[in-house]
């Protein structure tokens, strides 16, 4: 049975692939702050009749990382699959206007985090000679976005991240992608549209499809990436954006 990190894994398009690659068979490893909110994810796993555990880490921090996979590895054994879904929550703010911690904590969660993980699961994916490495990118990674500024950073380096490891390690059967999304039906975007069909039109008529992902197609097509039958899809930006990738409006 294969083993999946999926960081983020409570919300959102990070619990959407923890359920999808659950229903094919991989055991999840359910990775967030919220120890509440892990264990719910790993009963409604198990209740499908899959197999998880839940692994409590604040990924700002350096001493909670370094733990993780040994952690992972020794109570479910050698992980072969990481997806990288966490991003930190930010107030749109001005990049003069940001402070230091902050500055530290975003890029922590959202890219150093990912490269700590996967520095920390190469190990075990080269003995197996089988890795799937996949990061939920953004079209902010292209276009940048008002007010924030780290995340589109760190965005942006989850790309570069994905194609030196595809560089390095595709040949030893590890691939690494990025899935990069613009907007999808998720908690946080119910939260910002709070209810305003005005705002949920504008969303819509920023897509080529007129229409806005949900969470579980987004994680379809990372389930494709991680599954077997992707040998030569590696160091790749997938477009899961409805198009929202093409338009001029951000």
């Amino acid at each position: 049975m294969r083993i999946a990190i999926v960081t983020g894994a409570t919300r959102g398009i990070g619990h959407a692939v923890a359920i999808e690659l659950a229903k094919a068979g991989v055991a999840i490893a359910v990775v967030a702050r919220d120890e509440t909110a892990c264990s719910a994810v790993v009963e409604e796993i198990r209740s499908m009749g899959g197999n998880a555990m839940p692994f409590v880490c604040d990924l700002s921090h350096a001493l909670a990382r370094s733990k993780l996979v040994p952690s992972i590895a020794s109570a479910m054994g050698a992980p072969t699959l990481f997806i990288h879904a966490a991003a930190r929550i930010y107030a749109p703010t001005k990049l003069q206007f940001v402070e230091d911690n902050e500055v530290l904590a975003s890029l922590e969660t959202d890219l150093i985090a990912a490269i700590a993980i996967s520095r920390d699961t190469l190990g075990y994916m080269l003995e197996a000679r089988f890795g799937r490495i996949v990061y939920i990118g953004s079209v902010a990674a292209k276009t940048g976005v008002a007010g924030g500024t780290l995340y589109a950073t760190a965005k942006a380096g989850l790309e570069g991240l994905a194609r030196g490891i595809a560089l390095d390690y595709s040949r030893r059967g590890i691939t690494a992608n990025v899935v990069s999304v613009a907007f999808a039906e998720t908690e946080r975007l119910a939260e910002r549209i709070n209810g305003d069909a005005e705002a949920r039109a504008r969303i819509e008529r920023a897509t080529a499809t007129r229409s806005i992902p949900t969470a579980s197609e987004v994680a379809a097509s990372v389930a494709f990436l991680c599954s077997e039958q992707n040998k030569h899809i590696t160091g790749t930006v997938l477009e899961v954006t409805a198009g929202g990738h093409l338009n001029n409006l951000w």
